[in-house]
């Protein structure tokens, strides 16, 4: 816990504080003794109850309050999903020879977490603190969007019981904890089409060849190759006989997932983002239930981050680890913070996290040598870089001799905005994410990742799944691209989330702004779909129970499938 404030009054002692004031000033205005008595003793009334107050705040100060919490998964799971919630059972100890008062609880979370009472009807998590005993009061936390969220602590005010004075501290008590997609599973013979093909076994999809296990025995006809005639059977039957064989081929999915700005607009669960990511894990655990491999690559201007093809059950969590990192982007070119405010928000973080006091109350003289080490926050205040440095340092090599985890440690020898970028990683840190794209950016990063998953061998399947917007101006990297898997004999569809439901009030201007949403998503379908492309759309909201298949041209109430 760190260390709190003096009590300070509330609204109500604000008004009990200004009415004795009024009162001594009525009575001394009036030349009236009782009226000055009367607002000196509601004062000195006053003064008391502060008084006594006061030494709760001192048990707070002096750590006589404990908080800890635990956070349980819902009946049945064996991970948090989004969507579902969680119970977090937060413990208050009063360790302290007397009764502290009522206290309402505030828990500091990351922005995509809902914090609300357990009990229905409830306004907040308030409980009365009895001496020498231990209140529990029950939260519900729901997950609106996938992604690694952390619970940073507690915000406590504690009053007293005619509500005259408060007093406020903060606890401390981060945790971590991944919130993956809901498991639904998807159909792949809608979106694999014609070429499907029966699985038997792991890693193998049958084809009619000429190599392999022997599926039937079937007479001659013009055509047959001359080295699939079954000679023995042919003697035997007096016909000319062939044989039908089945050939193992080894199926690769490759995900290529937008993580662009356009892919982000929206609330916490209803951007595209969100419905990408939901429907890709939907259909990794398709495909790797059939025995496929999977790899799945996240693209912005470049290459975010790769999970390479494997297979087995085990893999989906490294299929879906990419997902995670991209609703929580750090790197510099991802998101939109200058070096400064980076360092301020880590600073601050790091006060009210742990108490690492980094701040300069005055500052030095301009021949001072200490300036290279200070920087300064658009609201003026100096903080010493080295102080922050060396507590970023420090988490960053415990969380790496923790864990065991290589990446969690920022490279030897990076600058300081790496280690800082890390350590916003390592500890929930939001960054603001870019709020615009320079042209023609993610469709040089759109190319670049379908060139990485055709260079693989063997059959593949690479499904894009992008809104396509900003392809215009570097249209033609995208086609070349293109031309180049399908050389490769690469099986190619792209798949588009709708777009998040237009939170304008006026439902004339709503139709407006979604007639034009989807004018400009049919002219970038058809450009990709005029390069032989199947462009498959999806549902924004519940991407995973969305029936896949073709249907008609898209249009402004329901979008469907273009094929080339």
């Amino acid at each position: 816990m760190t260390r709190g404030r003096p009590p300070s009054l509330t609204a109500r002692g604000r008004m009990v504080a200004i009415g004795g004031l009024g009162l001594v000033a009525l009575g001394a205005l009036l030349g009236s003794p009782e009226v000055v008595a009367l607002g000196v003793a509601q004062l000195a009334t006053l003064m008391v109850l502060y008084v006594r107050f006061f030494p709760a705040s001192v048990f707070v100060w002096r750590r006589h309050l404990e908080l800890a919490w635990t956070l349980d998964r819902p009946g049945g799971d064996a991970a948090f999903f989004v969507g579902r919630s969680a119970r977090l059972r937060i413990a208050l100890r009063n360790r302290s020879p007397r009764p502290l008062g009522r206290a309402r609880l505030r828990v500091v979370a990351s922005s995509t977490l809902e914090v609300t009472p357990a009990v229905d009807g409830a306004e907040g998590l308030d409980a009365a603190l009895p001496a020498g005993a231990e209140v529990e009061v029950v939260a519900s936390v729901v997950a609106r969007r996938i992604g690694t969220w952390h619970l940073h602590g507690a915000a406590l005010r504690l009053g007293d019981a005619l509500g005259l004075f408060t007093v406020e501290a903060y606890f401390p008590s981060s945790r971590a904890f991944q919130v993956l997609p809901r498991p639904r599973p998807l159909a792949l013979d809608a979106l694999v089409g014609g070429g499907a093909s029966e699985r038997h076994g792991r890693n193998a999809s049958r084809a009619r060849g000429s190599s392999g296990e022997t599926r039937e025995l079937r007479e001659h006809v013009p055509g047959d190759p001359w080295k699939q005639i079954a000679w023995k059977a042919t003697a035997r039957t007096g016909k000319l006989m062939v044989r039908e064989v089945d050939t193992s081929t080894l199926v690769t999915h490759h995900l290529l997932v937008d993580q662009g700005t356009s892919m982000r607009h929206g609330r916490a669960g209803q951007a595209r983002l969100d419905a990408a990511a939901e429907w890709c894990a939907g259909y990794a655990q398709a495909a790797l239930a059939a025995g496929d491999r999977v790899g799945l690559v996240t693209f912005d201007g470049r290459i975010v981050t790769e999970a390479r093809p494997n297979d087995g059950p085990a893999h989906r969590r490294r299929v879906i680890a990419p997902l995670l990192d991209a609703m929580t982007p750090v790197d510099e070119d991802l998101t939109d913070l200058t070096y400064s405010e980076l360092v301020a928000q880590v600073a601050r973080y790091l006060l009210f996290q742990e108490g690492t006091e980094s701040r300069v109350r005055r500052a030095p003289a301009l021949d001072d040598p200490a300036w290279p080490n200070l920087v300064s926050s658009s609201t003026g205040e100096l903080f010493d870089l080295r102080a922050v440095l060396a507590a970023v340092d420090r988490a960053l090599a415990m969380a790496a001799a923790q864990k065991g985890a290589p990446g969690v440690a920022a490279p030897a020898g990076a600058s300081p905005t790496v280690r800082l970028r890390q350590f916003c990683r390592l500890r929930g840190i939001e960054l603001e994410p870019r709020r615009g794209d320079e042209a023609g950016r993610r469709a040089r990063g759109l190319a670049a990742a379908l060139e990485h998953a055709a260079r693989g061998r063997g059959a593949q399947r690479i499904v894009i799944v992008s809104d396509l917007e900003d392809l215009e101006l570097c249209f033609d990297d995208v086609a070349r691209a293109i031309r180049l898997v399908r050389r490769r004999g690469h099986q190619l569809v792209c798949v588009v989330p709708a777009p998040p439901v237009v939170d304008v009030p006026l439902p004339e201007l709503r139709e407006l702004v979604g007639w034009a949403e989807a004018r400009r998503a049919r002219a970038a379908w058809r450009r990709v779909a005029a390069l032989g492309v199947r462009v498959i759309p999806i549902g924004g909201t519940a991407p995973a129970t969305t029936s896949i298949g073709a249907g008609a041209a898209p249009s402004p109430s329901g979008p469907g499938v273009l094929a080339a």
